[in-house]
C-alpha cells in the first residue's frame, strides 16, 4: 500500500469533521435564528385589535325602496361598507390575489420565494422593482395605518412579516382575505370592492365581468395614477396585463380572455347623490345612522323629488312678496312614517341660508295651536255649535297682569259659534276658551302632544299661548296634527327602519291625549269649507277633490306663515318665510303656506288607494240647529242648519235668543218687550255684547238677510231666557250602528231599506193625521234626510221606504214644519 492512501483518509476525515462542524454551525444559527425569530415575532403581536373595532368605513342612506340617498365618507373620508367573500364574487378576488399575490394560499404570511426574487430583480435593475408583499404583510400595513406604497426601513420590514406570520395563526385565509379587500383604496373616496363596484361601474362586485374585475384589482395599486376616469388607458393596459397573467395561470380560457380584452370599459358618471339632505343630516345628528351599516329610512324620493319641485315653483311666485325659502313634511298617519323632508327651498343657496333645516327651527306657529284650545274645550263638554263672544275683551292673567287680545284684522265678529271661530282663525273666541282651562292645562297638554320645544312655565306664555305665542318646530306640529288624524291618539315620528322591519307595520308606542269623539269634531270644523269663508274671504287655496282638515297660521309681524292639515292618511305641514325671520310683504298663512299645502297634498293622496272618510261616521250624528243660537231651533228661529255633535253632547235646550218682541216707545228711544204674540222677531243677546252692538247694530238691525232685530238685554224686557224640555223625533229602523248585507239577497238594484221614525215625548196626530191643540209638540209630517239629502215624506206613521247602495249612511228625520222646535236623533247604519 502506498503512503498517499493514508494522507487522503486524514485529508477527507477533516473535510468531514469540517462539514460537520460547518453543518452543525448553520443548524445551530439557524435554530437560533428561528428561535430570535420566533421571540421576535411573540414581541410583535399582531393586528387582531384593529380586526374587532367596527369597519371604519362610510354608511349607505337609502329611502324606503332601497334608493341611494347619500354615502356617508369615514372620518378618514373614505365611503364603503364591509361585504363578505361571497359579496365580492369570484372573479374579483381571483383577480386580485393573481395581481397581488398569487401564492396566497401556500405561504405563512410571508413567501420566501417571493422575497428572494425581489431581491434578484432589485440588484439586478439597481432600483425597486417589486416588494415582495403579500396579502397577509398588506393587510397589516392597513391595520397598522401605513400609507400605500410604503417606502420603510428594514426594521419595519421585519415587524410587518413577523405580524403577518401571527395574524395567519389566528385567522383563517379567509377572513384575511375579506378583512384586506374591505380595506383596499380604489380611488376617489371608494374603499373596498363594494363601493369600487358600484361607483365605477353601478353593479355589485359579484356581478362584475371578468374585465371589470380586472381593472378593479389594478386600481388600489396607485388610485391616483390609475385613475380610470382621467388616465383610462393606463388602466386599460395594466388591466390587459393582468387578464393575461389570469389566462396563464389558468383562471380564463382563450375564449373567455378574448372577450374580455375586447369589452370596453364603460364607466358610470362620477356623481355622489346628496338628496334629501336636510333628511339625511337629521339622521346622523340623532345618531340613526351607523359607521359601515346600511340605513333603510322611511323617505319616498319619488315623493320628496316632487315636493321639491313644487316647492321651488311656489317661492318662484312669491319673491315678490318677500318669502324666500320653505319647508315641507309629509308623513303617513297609519305608521308616523316620515315620508318627505324638505328642509328649506335649496340646501346649497347661502342667500337663503340653505342649510339650516326649518323643519326643526323653533318659530312662532300662529294659530295653528287653535285647534287644540278648541279640542280641550270640546273635551270639556262644550260643541262647535256652542256661542262665543268675539267681542272686546280684557282678560286678566293669574299672574295679575292684563291681557286684551284682537283679532288679526281688528275686527270683531260679535256672537260667533265655537266652528267658525275655530275655522275663521278668531282671536278672542280661542282665548276665552284657553282662559276656561286649570292654570297650566293647556301647556300640559301641548307637551302631551309633543310640543317640548315649549319648556319655560306656564306664567311665561299666559293666555297667548293659545295665540302661538311660544315658539315650536314645525316637525313638532306635524306630529300633533297627525294626533287629531289618528283620532286622538299619538304616535312618534318614524325617520328610519330597524333590521329586519317593513315599511307600514303598525307604530310600537301610542299615547292617548284626545278621545275619537273630540278628534271627530275638530276634524269636521277643520274641514268645513264653508265654516273657513269667513277667516279666508272665500274658500281659499283649499280645494281638494276630497276632505281634508287644515289650519293655517301666522306669526307676529308677518315672519312665518304656516298651513297644517291631514286627511285619514296623510298629513301635511308646511312653513313659508326667511330663515333670517325677515319678515315678508304681509303674507298670511293662506296666501302664503297655502297653496304650497294643497299642491302637496293633492301629490301625497296620489299613492293612497282606497281612501277612508276623513273620521269614523258613528262618531257624530248630526242634529238641526239654529245657526246663531247653535241650539235646537226654536220656534222664532229664522234658519235651521245641520250639525254634528258628539252622542253625549247633542243639544237638548232649544233656541233662547231669538224672540217675539213688541216695540214700547218711551221719551228717550224706544225699548222692547218679549212677548210670544209680537209681531216683530229679535236676537236678545246678553249683556256682555252691548258695546259690540251699539257699534254694529246701533238701530238694532242685525247682518242677517231676515231684517231680525239684534238687541242687548239692555233694550229688551221681560226677556229672560225660555227652558223647555223637548220632544225628540227620532230614528227607530235602522237601529244605530245596524249593518244590512244586501248583497246576500240579491242584486243592489231590488233592494229597499224601510225607514221609520218616532215622537218621544210629544203629541201624536189625531185619526185623520192631523194635529190638535196640545200644549205637546204635535208633528204631523216629517221628510226624511239621508246623508244631507231628503229622499222621502211621510205623514204619521212615519215611515218610508227607499232603495240604498253600499256603504256608510246617516238617517235622519225631520218635521216639514220648520217652526217646531224638536230635538232630531238620527241613526248610522251601513250597508256591506
Amino acid at each position: 500500500m502506498s503512503e498517499e492512501t493514508p494522507i487522503k483518509r486524514r485529508r477527507g476525515s477533516r473535510r468531514a469533521r469540517w462539514l460537520t462542524r460547518a453543518g452543525l454551525g448553520l443548524g445551530l444559527a439557524l435554530g437560533v435564528g428561528y428561535g430570535l425569530w420566533g421571540l421576535y415575532r411573540a414581541s410583535a403581536g399582531e393586528p387582531t385589535a384593529s380586526l374587532e373595532d367596527r369597519w371604519h368605513l362610510g354608511a349607505r342612506v337609502l329611502d324606503r325602496d332601497g334608493a341611494l340617498l347619500r354615502e356617508l365618507p369615514s372620518e378618514e373620508g373614505f365611503r364603503g361598507r364591509a361585504v363578505t367573500i361571497d359579496d365580492i364574487g369570484g372573479r374579483l378576488v381571483q383577480a386580485t390575489l393573481t395581481s397581488e399575490d398569487s401564492e396566497f394560499y401556500r405561504h405563512d404570511g410571508v413567501d420566501p420565494l417571493a422575497i428572494a426574487r425581489a431581491m434578484e430583480q432589485n440588484v439586478r435593475h439597481r432600483k425597486l422593482i417589486s416588494g415582495a408583499s403579500t396579502v397577509t404583510q398588506q393587510l397589516v400595513k392597513l391595520l397598522d395605518g401605513h400609507a400605500r406604497p410604503a417606502s420603510r426601513g428594514l426594521a419595519d420590514k421585519l415587524r410587518e412579516m413577523a405580524r403577518a406570520q401571527n395574524l395567519e395563526v389566528v385567522l383563517d385565509k379567509e377572513a384575511i382575505l375579506v378583512a384586506y379587500m374591505n380595506r383596499l383604496p380604489y380611488g376617489h373616496g371608494m374603499m373596498g370592492p363594494e363601493a369600487a363596484a358600484r361607483g365605477y361601474f353601478g353593479v355589485g362586485p359579484a356581478d362584475l365581468s371578468w374585465a371589470q374585475a380586472a381593472a378593479l384589482a389594478v386600481l388600489p395599486r396607485a388610485p391616483s395614477f390609475l385613475d380610470p376616469y382621467d388616465h383610462l388607458e393606463r388602466v386599460r393596459l395594466r388591466q390587459q396585463a393582468l387578464l393575461r397573467s389570469l389566462h396563464a395561470e389558468g383562471h380564463l380560457d382563450a375564449a373567455a380572455l378574448a372577450r374580455a380584452l375586447a369589452e370596453p370599459l364603460v364607466l358610470r358618471p362620477l356623481e355622489r347623490p346628496f338628496l334629501a339632505p336636510h333628511f339625511v343630516e337629521s339622521l346622523r345628528k340623532e345618531g340613526a345612522i351607523k359607521p359601515g351599516e346600511v340605513t333603510r329610512t322611511t323617505l319616498d324620493h319619488a315623493l320628496q323629488d316632487d315636493v321639491e319641485g313644487l316647492t321651488r315653483l311656489h317661492l318662484a311666485e312669491l319673491s315678490a312678496s318677500g318669502a324666500h325659502d320653505a319647508a315641507v313634511l309629509v308623513v303617513d298617519n297609519d305608521t308616523g312614517e316620515v315620508l318627505t323632508y324638505v328642509g328649506s327651498a335649496d340646501f346649497h343657496d347661502p342667500a337663503i341660508a340653505g342649510q339650516v333645516d326649518m323643519i326643526r327651527a323653533l318659530r312662532q306657529p300662529g294659530s295653528t295651536l287653535k285647534p287644540f284650545v278648541f279640542a280641550a274645550a270640546f273635551a270639556r263638554g262644550r260643541s262647535s255649535s256652542d256661542v262665543l263672544p268675539d267681542v272686546p275683551t280684557r282678560f286678566v292673567e293669574r299672574h295679575g297682569a292684563t291681557y286684551t287680545p284682537a283679532n288679526f284684522n281688528r275686527v270683531f265678529e260679535g256672537p260667533i259659534s265655537a266652528r267658525e271661530a275655530l275655522a275663521g282663525s278668531l282671536n278672542v273666541p280661542a282665548v276665552r276658551l284657553a282662559a276656561e282651562l286649570d292654570d297650566g292645562a293647556l301647556l300640559e297638554l301641548l307637551h302631551q302632544l309633543g310640543f317640548a320645544s315649549l319648556d319655560q312655565e306656564a306664567s311665561h306664555y299666559g293666555l297667548a299661548l293659545a295665540l302661538g305665542s311660544g315658539e315650536v318646530r314645525l316637525a313638532e306640529l306635524a306630529r300633533a296634527y297627525v294626533t287629531l288624524a289618528r283620532g286622538g291618539e299619538r304616535i312618534p315620528l318614524r325617520m328610519v327602519f330597524r333590521s329586519g322591519q317593513k315599511p307600514g307595520a303598525a307604530p310600537e308606542e301610542a299615547l292617548r291625549v284626545f278621545t275619537p269623539e273630540v278628534a271627530a269634531q275638530v276634524s269636521e270644523v277643520l274641514s268645513d269649507p264653508l265654516a273657513r269663508i269667513r277667516g279666508l274671504h272665500g274658500r281659499g287655496p283649499f280645494s281638494l277633490p276630497y276632505p281634508a282638515a287644515v289650519k293655517t297660521g301666522t306669526s307676529s309681524g308677518y315672519r312665518d306663515t304656516w298651513a297644517v292639515g291631514y286627511t285619514r292618511e296623510r298629513t301635511v305641514a308646511v312653513w313659508v318665510g326667511n330663515a333670517d325671520g325677515k319678515a315678508t310683504a304681509e303674507l298670511t298663512g293662506a296666501s302664503g303656506a297655502g297653496q304650497l299645502f294643497t299642491e302637496v297634498m293633492r301629490r301625497a293622496m296620489q299613492d293612497v288607494e282606497g281612501r277612508r272618510p276623513l273620521w269614523d261616521p258613528e262618531l257624530l250624528a248630526s242634529a238641526e240647529v239654529c245657526p246663531l243660537s247653535g241650539k235646537l231651533a226654536g220656534p222664532d228661529c229664522d234658519e235651521h242648519v245641520t250639525r254634528m255633535f258628539a252622542h253625549d253632547h247633542q243639544p237638548t235646550e232649544s233656541c233662547d235668543l231669538h224672540r217675539r218682541v213688541t216695540p214700547v216707545r218711551t221719551r228717550s228711544a224706544t225699548v222692547y218687550r218679549c212677548d210670544d204674540d209680537g209681531r216683530t222677531r229679535a236676537a236678545v243677546f246678553p249683556a256682555e255684547y252691548e258695546e259690540w252692538l251699539m257699534s254694529h247694530a246701533p238701530e238694532g238691525d242685525g247682518p242677517d238677510l231676515h231684517g231680525t232685530l239684534w238687541l242687548s238685554r239692555g233694550l229688551a224686557r221681560d226677556c229672560e231666557p225660555r227652558s223647555q224640555e223637548l220632544a225628540t223625533l227620532k230614528i227607530e229602523s235602522p237601529a244605530l250602528g245596524s249593518v244590512f248585507n244586501l248583497g246576500a239577497r240579491g242584486g243592489l238594484d231590488d233592494q229597499v231599506v224601510e225607514l221609520r221614525a218616532a215622537l218621544e215625548g210629544g203629541a201624536p196626530p189625531g185619526p185623520d193625521g192631523a194635529c190638535v191643540l196640545s200644549k205637546e209638540t204635535c208633528v204631523s209630517e216629517v221628510e226624511f234626510v239621508l246623508d244631507g239629502e231628503v229622499v222621502a215624506r211621510s205623514r204619521w206613521p212615519f215611515r218610508a221606504k227607499v232603495s240604498i247602495g253600499p256603504g256608510d249612511h246617516e238617517a235622519l228625520a225631520r218635521p216639514v214644519d220648520r217652526a217646531l222646535a224638536v230635538r232630531l236623533a238620527g241613526a248610522h247604519f251601513s250597508v256591506r
